[in-house]
């Protein structure tokens, strides 16, 4: 009876000690690594940032000259 006691004692120990290695998984430890700090290369836009405000304008200008005068003023 105390060499069942001995043995389930032990085999305890040893699943505990078991468990506890593996405890943070079987996967690699992560090593991180410095941020590679990269610098902002010139913007190389093929058209000028004032182009577009510019051509915006110019639409509602043509928009609003030719829209002209739409009221039907029908003598009834």
């Amino acid at each position: 009876m105390k060499l069942m006691k001995l043995l389930l004692a032990g085999s305890g120990i040893l699943m505990i000690a078991a468990v506890s290695a593996y405890a943070g998984g079987l996967a690699d430890a992560v090593v991180e690594t410095q941020p590679i700090v990269m610098s902002p290369d010139e913007p190389s836009g093929s058209v000028p940032s004032w182009v577009i405000p510019v051509a915006i304008i110019a639409v509602l200008a043509g928009v609003a000259v030719l829209s002209g005068d739409d009221d039907d003023s029908a003598a009834s």
